[in-house]
């Protein structure tokens, strides 16, 4: 670590220590800038935009030359980061496509992280792993953009060991996202950063000692109005919570969302956190107004995972918050209905309350059953209802299979016959010119059980996969990766598939199967078994399964453009 990151290190600490005295007035204190901020983050976003529209002025001015315009561009992206997810995605793209005319791999990498990074904070892992996959010389790069490679594989292995479960896997991630905090904080000549890679290395290794120095030395290094302020004020929280200090913790996270709202951030990391913890400790009324205010933003923002996390809160929030307002609007009825009562007689309001009193409770009581009793009726009819609509998609699905493999029975039977018809005609034909030789030759060369089979066979596919397209996508789900199968070219079934398929249809009995697809029932029971050996673990009965795939999928257009 460098001399002046040391420094910060020793004198931090102090630095930033909390003020001693009554840590609940303090906490009022920071309520009420937060409201105060709150009411002023139009000025902070009028800000932010002032920035955005300077930048977008001199990109559009003419003769700039290439890399200016890849610089004004790239500053656009970090000016929209944390605030507008897809124009921080729109202008990396324009930074990659400048960076690619340019022809400087430095550029082009950098810039490749930075969306990377953008992937990975939006919960795009595929994608951010696919874009730095692809990334291959990471010696021959300035540090700057070897940092951004590091970072962009920290977040997303920081991301995927969170939301992986407890395994090898998971170890996996954590062992990547190590290695990457510490050679991010290696490569990096900013200090905040090398504090945080540092700070983000000692929590993963459990040195919660060091992970707090360093976590006050991040507060030390930059303003209590930035975005990196929020963001190591959010991690000193989670510290402070960590220690079981929950007023510290929740100063924190508000002194966190201080600096969010001040920096103009719509993609808040305190904010909601403030109104959970609110929630919890009955603030009904505050917890509602700040979740609002992070949902609004976050939906400015634009980013699902972060839209997923702040409404996981809300209908909590919501609940609570209209069943306060229920209590009070009832409390204030029955207090004017007292007041009016009073000034009638004293003696009389006494009498009539008492009694409407008992009224009230016996109705309630009353009220209490009925609903009791409604709601059990209700639930039991959702119930019937959704056995209902199950047996209904059932009878609909054995209806559209029904139509389409009769229409092709008769269709099918009517060829057999026009072909039988032909067949007796040229037999007769022949045998009434005494050309028996020629016709015991002609009968010789030809196959005609096999004709007719792999005719029957490509009938079948065609009209099993018109009714369902995405038999052998779902039946493959069903199976374990060494036991999936494809059709064959042009739409063909293989004989496990057809096997399967005429159990979909409702034909299970083994016999029946070997009879029409002219095998053997020990070739059928052979089939089947390997075919449930390699079921996926955890889906129950495979062959009722099976039977289900296409149900959600019914379609009256389906069957009509179906051809037998």
């Amino acid at each position: 670590m460098k001399i002046l990151p040391t420094f910060i290190v020793l004198f931090s600490a102090l630095w930033t220590a909390p003020v001693s005295g009554n840590e609940k007035a303090e906490l009022q204190a920071l309520f009420r800038q937060l409201d105060h901020v709150i009411a002023r983050s139009g000025e902070f976003t009028a800000r932010r935009e002032a920035r955005i529209d300077s930048l977008k002025r001199e990109l559009s001015r003419d003769g700039l030359s290439l890399r200016t315009r890849f610089d004004l561009t790239e500053q656009l992206a970090e000016n929209y980061g944390s605030y507008q997810s897809d124009f921080t995605l729109l202008y990396l793209r324009r930074s990659l496509a400048l960076a690619e005319e340019i022809g400087d791999n430095d550029l082009i990498m950098r810039t490749r992280s930075a969306i990377a990074l953008c992937y990975s904070l939006s919960g795009r892992f595929y994608e951010a792993e696919e874009i730095l996959g692809g990334i291959r010389d990471t010696v021959h790069v300035s540090r700057r953009t070897l940092l951004a490679y590091y970072v962009a594989q920290h977040r997303k292995n920081r991301e995927l060991c969170y939301l992986t479960e407890p395994g090898d896997r998971r170890d996996v991630y954590r062992r990547r996202e190590h290695y990457y905090a510490v050679n991010a904080a290696k490569v990096s000549d900013d200090v905040y950063t090398g504090l945080y890679y540092g700070y983000m290395d000692a929590i993963l290794r459990e040195d919660w000692s060091e992970a707090s120095i360093l976590c006050d030395s991040l507060l030390a290094s930059v303003p209590s109005d930035s975005h990196a302020y929020a963001k190591a004020a959010n991690h000193k929280a989670l510290l402070e919570g960590k220690a079981g200090h929950a007023d510290r913790e929740l100063a924190w996270f508000v002194r966190s969302a201080l600096a969010d709202i001040q920096s103009a951030v719509r993609d808040h990391g305190s904010l909601c956190a403030v109104s959970e913890e609110l929630f919890n400790r009955g603030d009904v009324d505050r917890a509602m107004n700040y979740i609002r205010v992070a949902i609004s933003d976050t939906r400015f923002f634009n980013s699902p995972s972060r839209s997923w996390r702040d409404m996981a809160i809300l209908p909590q929030i919501e609940a609570a918050y209209s069943e306060r307002n229920a209590r009070l609007h009832t409390m204030y009825i029955v207090l004017i209905v007292v007041v009016l009562l009073f000034f009638i007689s004293a003696a009389a309001a006494v009498f009539y309350v008492l009694s409407q009193n008992r009224r009230l409770y016996a109705v309630q009581q009353t009220l209490r059953m009925s609903n009791d009793k409604l709601n059990e009726l209700a639930r039991s009819l959702r119930e019937t209802n959704g056995r209902l609509s199950s047996q209904n998609i059932r009878i609909a699905d054995a209806n559209r299979i029904k139509e389409v493999y009769i229409g092709g029975f008769l269709q099918t039977i009517s060829e057999y016959i026009n072909k039988l018809s032909a067949t007796y005609q040229y037999v007769n034909k022949m045998l009434r010119d005494d050309r028996i030789a020629e016709l015991r030759r002609e009968y010789a060369r030809s196959n005609v059980r096999n004709d007719e089979l792999k005719e029957f066979y490509t009938l079948f596919d065609e009209t099993f996969l018109g009714l369902f397209p995405s038999f052998i996508d779902e039946m493959n789900g069903l199976l374990t990766e060494e036991a999936r199968t494809e059709g064959r070219h042009d739409g063909e079934l293989t004989t496990v598939l057809r096997i399967y398929a005429l159990i979909r249809l409702g034909i299970t009995d083994t016999a029946t199967i070997a009879a029409l697809l002219h095998c053997s029932i020990r070739t059928v029971y052979n089939y089947r078994s390997v075919t449930q050996r390699h079921a996926r673990p955890g889906i129950g009965d495979f062959e009722q399964r099976v039977q289900l795939i296409g149900l959600n999928g019914t379609t009256d257009n389906t069957t009509q453009n179906l051809t037998i």
